[in-house]
């Protein structure tokens, strides 16, 4: 399968530095991540503005962190989305963060 959706660079170092516990962080990361993900589009309905950005900051840094960048692009968008007071428009992205965390998460489990 190709590396397209992990940095490798990323996955590397983190295997380096956790050893055993690679594969701990990395169920973690698709667990926590993905319940902020789904509460995304609840947030969206609600208009919670406040909790939308700081999920969107958190799934931005957490996939930085395993070298999901694709993912974490997406939720710096939206993080921004937040930051500027709406996201009325943000439902389109917040699909495409989920399409791509399933794809990233995919590979990370090959890994």
């Amino acid at each position: 399968m190709s590396q397209e959706k992990i940095d490798n660079i990323v996955i590397e170092s983190l295997k380096e530095i956790m050893g055993e516990d690679f594969n701990i962080l990395i169920t973690t990361y698709r667990d926590d991540t993905g319940k902020l993900i789904q509460s995304l589009s609840e947030l969206h309905k609600q208009n919670n503005i406040e909790v939308f950005t700081r999920n969107a900051h958190s799934i931005k840094s957490s996939s930085a962190n395993v070298g999901a960048m694709q993912v974490s692009s997406l939720a710096a968008e939206l993080e921004v989305q937040g930051k500027t007071g709406d996201i009325s428009n943000s439902l389109e992205k917040i699909n495409h963060l989920s399409l791509e965390f399933d794809m990233a998460c995919k590979e990370l489990a090959t890994l």
